[in-house]
């Protein structure tokens, strides 16, 4: 494919990664730097790695029950999971972020305000303690 020809518009931003991915399997799809200590060390994911993780945490939030009329909460840092999390919530139901620095009773009021079937949160963060009741019923998936 040329950089002058055009992919259809897409039905959904998953759509949209997975015809990236055929198009351009091998290109850089997003780049990050893992340890800000060491800036000059970047990481990237290819278009077809990152329609494979996101595939990924799609399977697995269907699996936990989310289904398209479904938000899942997800509080983390900005990471490359956090990034391929919210493109997998948004293919299979709501991505509904919220951010980490929140309460915990914050968080649990947003999650409750959502409806949210399951959340995600980053590593190390026990969401279930961290907000309450507010979570204790919901799947949750870690980062």
């Amino acid at each position: 494919m040329t950089t002058r020809e055009t992919l259809p518009l897409p039905e959904s931003t998953y759509r949209l990664l997975l015809d990236a991915a055929g198009a351009w399997p091998d290109a850089v799809a997003t780049q990050w730097i893992p340890d800000p200590a060491d800036h000059t060390r970047c990481l990237a994911w290819t278009y077809a790695e990152l329609a494979g993780r996101v595939t990924q945490i799609a399977n697995a939030l269907t699996a936990l029950g989310v289904r398209r009329t479904d938000a899942v909460t997800l509080s983390s840092v900005n990471t490359s999971m956090l990034y391929a999390a919210t493109l997998a919530a948004q293919a299979v139901g709501i991505a509904a972020p919220v951010n980490p620095a929140l309460s915990g009773k914050r968080i649990a009021e947003l999650i409750r305000r959502t409806g949210s079937r399951g959340s995600s949160s980053r590593p190390g963060r026990n969401s279930t303690r961290s907000c309450g009741s507010g979570c204790s019923r919901r799947p949750a998936m870690r980062a």
